[in-house]
């Protein structure tokens, strides 16, 4: 019974949160962009920057009627999918952990508009955010930054034992090489081991779990249903799966 209530605490104080996210993004004129909702409390917290416009939604109508379709963050790409399956693969599945993906800010915009005014806008959001960490985190939960910015940021207000992934974004691609160049012989071995499939069963498990109309995934998505991942998306597959085998796995203490 304790168990089952303090679920439900959980779930009502993030919905009356959501609300608190919708209005701040309706304050900055933007498009507030749900994230998939915890059952529970985790075990590690993966921060990003912002919601993108454009890629999922060209105007802040389309984004609207898709959200209102169950349209989520996280949720869309084919780099979305790979983050999601290299932590429940290779961190939260050999560990029985959980885990929960979220934003500094929540309001959807285009990139150009993101980085006008970045640091103010996620200062704005910053009280938010804690209390959103407040609520899902358990008491040795980690948080782990999508990116060194977004940990930079972190760590300029005071969070500490923030750790950094590189980001999945085609604009960070060129540093997936440096992965291969670890140890070419077995990402050769990795690479002959994954599959588009892999990655298709993870976006199916994470779309019907979060009750997200497959048909809202972007079309590269669901083309990996008859074509094999680039090398460039399995070294990033591989590089996720070092880094959260060998240095997230670890105590707090290392991860840096």
């Amino acid at each position: 019974m304790a168990r089952s209530d303090n679920k439900s605490r959980l779930e009502q104080e993030y919905s009356s949160l959501v609300e608190e996210f919708r209005s701040q993004a309706e304050f900055e004129g933007s498009v507030y962009l749900p994230t998939i909702r915890p059952t529970g409390r985790v075990d590690f917290v993966f921060i990003g920057m912002e919601p993108s416009l454009g890629h999922w939604a060209r105007t802040p109508e389309e984004a609207e009627e898709k959200i209102g379709r169950g349209f989520k963050d996280f949720a869309f790409s084919v780099g979305d999918f790979i983050l999601h399956h290299g932590i429940r693969q290779y961190l939260c599945h050999a560990q029985g952990s959980s885990y929960h993906i979220t934003n500094l800010s929540k309001g959807a915009m285009t990139v150009g508009e993101a980085r006008r005014n970045r640091e103010y806008r996620y200062n704005q959001w910053l009280e938010l955010l804690e209390k959103e960490l407040r609520i899902v985190k358990n008491e040795t939960a980690r948080v782990v930054a999508i990116g060194k910015s977004v940990r930079a940021f972190l760590e300029s207000k005071g969070f500490s034992n923030v750790y950094a992934i590189l980001h999945y974004s085609q604009q960070a691609a060129r540093y997936r090489t440096t992965w291969i160049e670890w140890d070419r012989d077995a990402f050769e071995s990795f690479r002959q081991q994954i599959s588009s499939r892999d990655v298709i069963a993870t976006a199916k498990s994470v779309a019907r779990q979060a009750q997200i109309d497959w048909n809202l995934t972007s079309p590269s998505l669901r083309r990996l249903e008859h074509q094999d991942l680039t090398d460039s998306q399995k070294a990033l597959m591989f590089g996720y799966r070092r880094y959260f085998t060998e240095q997230l796995s670890g105590p707090v203490s290392d991860l840096r």
